[in-house]
């Protein structure tokens, strides 16, 4: 295979030639004419977590549940807002209320047309503090009722800069469906579900009542759950599997040398980063934090645990939000000595031990971890490995706060402040226990302003501050490489953690 940076020099010519060749005007390329049919095999490594969309937090739910549910407004491969249940919406002068016209004759997969008592009932219910709903862009309506006309009327608190971007995550469900939500979803979107077998497969089929013209193009689609990435390429090669999403970097190659494989490349917006807990010694000092920082070579990471696929991150945003997105890779250059110097300041002159807990389903995170460790231990810090099933994971690191290390990739959004409001002091799944006066106070200034420079100027001291804190090790946004079968089209990027299959067609 040659050298690492041989396999980077080639990975970023790949990428560059991915781009050119796939988008235009954001989307992707169709490379044949779109036929109706077939059946698609997705391979994903893991199980949904639950198929109520209120209550899932994994990411692994929501690149499935895409095609099953739906808001009053979605976004598109751009990450703009665009109509979904809602065909049009105005927002007052004042920016707190918005009036959405609802979209005739859309059909949930039970069969029943929706109305406006299922909107009502399905925000009201994510509002609810029993349903768990783990954001909490919620809290700030005040008031929503119905029209009467078709029309429903939303009124906030006080102005909401991202509210649309967050609305369109509020899925839309009807209110005899709850109480089976978590096995047996029921929403309007392209596809609605067979089976789900745990440990081996989702399985969705066309809706034929779904409201969009021309859409779905497939019969069927079956996400199989397959862990390995290695298994997975077996199965691709073989035909058992038409698509694999988020490819391991390491097995690129394969698909790569395989004519009857394409390899696609694009922006994933999922920064990868080592938090630490902040809670607990030593990492409640921000020497060690900086330590650590300093100790670690980013670029070899991206080298040897993602082969070359990655953009540096100096702070919990990928470069794909440009608009708001401000440079900081090189905040803390690689530097042993200084992290040993600081380590010594800190009190730990001879380093000290510590656990990393790694999700053992995410092989990145996984080969980064093992990296990681072996980079720290030059400057002293003697570092256990610990595999962590994702479901414990999610438990244990994510929602209890129970760990040392821990490296993850945070899913994309749509609006800076729903990307970086994770670490405000109140935000009930900010793990990090980050704490800043200075951080929330913006972040909590951002929400109410609506100019676009003055917007840009606060999230970008934002990133300063988590920066500059080291509030974690930010690693890389990791390029979403997607290997498919050469008969298979109309693959999108999007700037969240989706697969949208209602556009993938077979071709000829």
């Amino acid at each position: 295979m040659g050298s690492k940076r041989a396999s980077y020099v080639i990975a970023s010519v790949l990428v560059v030639f991915c781009f050119s060749f796939l988008f235009a005007g954001g989307g992707l390329r169709a490379i044949a004419a779109p036929e109706y049919g077939g059946h698609l095999v997705v391979a994903v490594p893991i199980d949904p977590d639950t198929f109520d969309p209120h209550k899932a937090v994994a990411a692994a739910t929501k690149e499935i549940d895409f095609n099953i549910y739906q808001g009053l407004v979605s976004y598109d491969a751009r990450g703009e807002i665009i109509p979904a249940l809602a065909k049009s919406w105005d927002v007052s002068e004042d920016g707190k209320v918005y009036t959405f016209t609802l979209r005739e004759n859309v059909l949930f997969h039970n069969g029943r047309a929706m109305t406006a008592d299922d909107v009502l009932f399905s925000l009201n219910r994510i509002r609810d503090e029993a349903t768990g709903y783990p954001l909490t862009w919620h809290k700030q309506i005040d008031h929503l009722e119905a029209l009467g006309d078709g029309r429903i009327r939303l009124e906030l608190k006080a102005p909401y800069a991202p509210f649309l971007s967050e609305l369109a995550d509020a899925a839309i469900i009807p209110k005899e469906a709850v109480a089976d939500l978590t096995t047996q979803p029921v929403g309007t979107g392209p596809f609605q579900l067979v089976e789900w077998v745990m440990g081996q497969h989702v399985k969705l089929s066309r809706f034929e009542g779904y409201w969009e013209d021309g859409l779905p193009y497939l019969d069927a689609v079956t996400f199989r759950i397959l862990p390995d990435p290695s298994t997975a390429i077996l199965n691709l090669k073989a035909g058992t599997v038409h698509v694999i999403p988020r490819l391991s970097a390491d097995v690129a190659w394969q698909v790569e040398q395989d004519p009857a494989l394409q390899l696609l490349s694009g922006p994933m917006n999922t920064p990868q980063l080592m938090a630490y807990n902040m809670e607990r010694a030593p990492f409640n000092d921000i020497r060690v934090r900086q330590a650590i920082n300093y100790a670690i070579d980013k670029d070899l990471l991206i080298e040897g645990a993602a082969w070359g696929y990655g953009s540096k991150i100096g702070s919990n945003m990928s470069p794909v939000m440009e608009t708001y997105y401000t440079d900081l890779a090189d905040f803390y250059p690689h530097d042993p000595q200084k992290a040993k110097a600081l380590l010594a300041e800190a009190g730990y002159p001879q380093g000290f031990r510590s656990t990393l807990s790694l999700p053992a389903d995410y092989d990145l995170h996984v080969k980064t971890g093992e990296m990681v460790a072996a980079m720290l231990a030059e400057v002293g810090i003697d570092v256990r490995l610990e595999l962590v099933e994702w479901g414990s994971w999610l438990d244990r690191v994510y929602t209890k706060r129970d760990y040392d290390l821990t490296i993850v990739g945070l899913a994309g959004k749509l609006d800076p402040h729903t990307v970086l409001n994770r670490y405000t002091s109140d935000y009930p799944r900010n793990f990090f226990n980050f704490r800043s006066t200075e951080y929330d106070t913006l972040i909590e200034e951002g929400l109410r302003v609506t100019d676009l420079a003055s917007r840009q100027a606060i999230y970008r001291r934002s990133q300063e501050i988590l920066a500059e804190e080291a509030a974690a090790l930010f690693i890389m946004d990791p390029n979403d490489l997607v290997a498919m079968a050469k008969g298979v089209s109309g693959w999108q990027y999007y700037p969240k953690y989706v697969d949208d299959v209602a556009h993938v067609y077979f071709g000829k």
